[in-house]
C-alpha cells in the first residue's frame, strides 16, 4: 500500500499525458470557452504519432548517453591521475558548454536535417548529470565500508560493485532523472530541424499565433517530464530508504 501511494503521483501523471495524447480534443473541448484555435495549420501526423517520435529520440539519446556517462565515471573514480580526471570531466561537460539550439545549428551542416543532429546534440546534453552524480556517490562511500570490505579481502573490483555502487545507486538514479528531464525538454527544439516529435505543433503554433496548438505539444511534453520525474524520485527515494537500513 506505501508502494502504490508513493507511485500514484506517477500514474496520474502518465495517464493525464495518454489523454492527451489521444484524446486532446477533450482537452481543447475543456479549453474552448477561454482559448480558441486558428486552425492556421493543418495536421500532417497525428499526435500519437509525434508522441511516439519524442519518446523514440529521448530513449535513442539518454540511454546511450548514460551508458557512455556511466562508464567515465568508473573510470575516473578508479583514475590515479587528477589530469585523467580533469579530460573525462570536460568530455562529460562538452554539451553544456554550448546552448541547444546553437549546438543542433552547428551541427546540421555536417550531419544534415532530421534525426542526425538533434540525437548528437541531446546526447552530449545528457552525459553531464549523470556523469557528475555517479562519480560524487562513488566518491561519497563512507571510509569505513571500503575499510570492512578490504579487511574481508576484496578486491577494488569487487568493493566497486558490492559497496561503492549500492551505495552511491541513490544519486546515480538522480543523475538519471535529470538527464531525462532535461533530454526530454530539450527534444523539443529538434522540431526546428526537421527531427519531428511533440515540438512540430509547438513550432507551427508559434508560426501561426495559435495557443492551441502550442498547448498540443508542450502539455504532452510537460507531463512526461512530471512522470519520468516523479516516477524516478520514487525509485531514489526508495533506494535511499534502502542505504540507510
Amino acid at each position: 500500500m506505501r508502494h502504490l501511494k508513493r507511485a500514484l503521483p506517477a500514474l496520474l501523471l502518465a495517464a493525464g499525458f495518454l489523454l492527451c495524447v489521444f484524446r486532446f480534443d477533450l482537452v481543447e473541448a475543456l479549453l474552448a470557452p477561454v482559448v480558441r484555435s486558428k486552425q492556421v495549420f493543418t495536421d500532417r501526423e497525428s499526435l500519437p504519432a509525434l508522441a511516439l517520435q519524442h519518446l523514440l529520440l529521448v530513449v535513442a539519446t539518454g540511454v546511450p548517453a548514460f551508458l557512455a556517462a556511466f562508464s567515465l565515471a568508473l573510470v575516473s573514480s578508479r583514475a590515479r591521475s587528477p589530469q585523467t580526471r580533469d579530460i573525462l570531466l570536460k568530455l562529460a561537460s562538452l554539451g553544456e558548454t554550448i546552448p541547444t539550439v546553437a549546438l543542433m545549428a552547428l551541427l546540421v551542416p555536417g550531419l544534415g536535417y532530421g534525426f542526425p543532429p538533434v540525437a548528437a546534440a541531446l546526447f552530449l546534453y545528457s552525459l553531464l548529470p549523470v556523469f557528475r552524480n555517479t562519480l560524487t556517490g562513488l566518491e561519497s562511500t563512507p571510509a569505513h565500508l571500503t575499510d570492512a570490505a578490504a579487511g574481508c579481502g576484496m578486491t577494488e573490483t569487487q568493493t566497486l560493485f558490492r559497496v561503492r555502487l549500492p551505495y552511491a545507486a541513490p544519486l546515480v538514479i538522480q543523475g538519471i532523472r535529470v538527464s531525462f528531464v532535461v533530454n526530454i525538454a530539450a527534444a523539443t527544439i529538434g522540431a526546428a530541424v526537421g527531427a519531428g516529435g511533440l515540438g512540430a505543433p509547438i513550432v507551427s503554433g508559434l508560426r501561426s499565433f495559435d495557443p492551441i496548438l502550442i498547448l498540443k505539444g508542450s502539455l504532452p511534453v510537460a507531463l512526461l517530464a512530471l512522470f519520468v520525474d516523479s516516477g524516478l524520485r520514487t525509485v531514489e527515494r526508495t533506494m535511499q530508504e534502502k542505504r540507510a537500513g
